[in-house]
């Protein structure tokens, strides 16, 4: 067969010339294109997670100015709860308004050195030392009221002993104790 004679049988044949024409072109642009439809679909799923997340960022907008507030509210009560490292004075008298609040007697308090200087956090935490007298009972309300102050305490250590070498006989709930304290309050950096 010469290209005269496959002219004069395509003119003869128009649709099936031109469907095998279309179809080899199809298979082609398949062959060619098929390595991206993976591309495709991750684009695709990218795609889609975005809108999914812009859809719920729109249903959610009402409610985000009052929770704006609300989250700098809870920031502002947080940082009026923090306790400032350099003001040993400061710091006492918290200490001190405890033990007049709580009938107990403070007999010894120390601002211990902080944590080494390392990475800047955001929050660091402030140590002290404490021993405190009185009896059980007002020393319980002590540890409560230092749990539920005004400055977010961790209490690392408590230690109840009997104070004035009172024997184990002689201890009763009006006896007088000794709490001896190392507590951690949350500061600024």
């Amino acid at each position: 067969m010469t290209a005269a004679d496959l002219l004069v049988f395509a003119k003869k044949h128009l649709t099936g010339t031109i469907c095998l024409l279309v179809t080899l072109v199809c298979g082609a642009l398949l062959y060619f294109r098929s390595d991206t439809v993976s591309v495709s679909q991750s684009l695709y799923e990218a795609k889609s997670a975005e809108s999914a997340k812009m859809l719920s960022n729109v249903k959610a907008a009402p409610g985000l100015a009052e929770q704006v507030t609300e989250i700098q509210q809870l920031g502002k009560e947080l940082n009026d709860r923090l306790v400032n490292a350099n003001q040993l004075a400061v710091n006492l008298q918290y200490f001190y308004k405890l033990e007049a609040d709580n009938d107990v007697k403070l007999l010894d308090v120390r601002q211990d050195t902080g944590p080494r200087a390392g990475a800047k956090t955001l929050f660091t935490t402030v140590p002290f030392s404490l021993s405190v007298q009185g009896t059980y009972a007002q020393l319980v309300k002590f540890l409560g009221e230092l749990q539920n102050g005004r400055h977010l305490c961790r209490i690392n250590s408590a230690v109840f002993n009997k104070a004035g070498g009172a024997s184990a006989a002689d201890l009763s709930a009006a006896q007088e104790m000794t709490l001896t304290l190392s507590v951690e309050l949350l500061g600024q950096s």
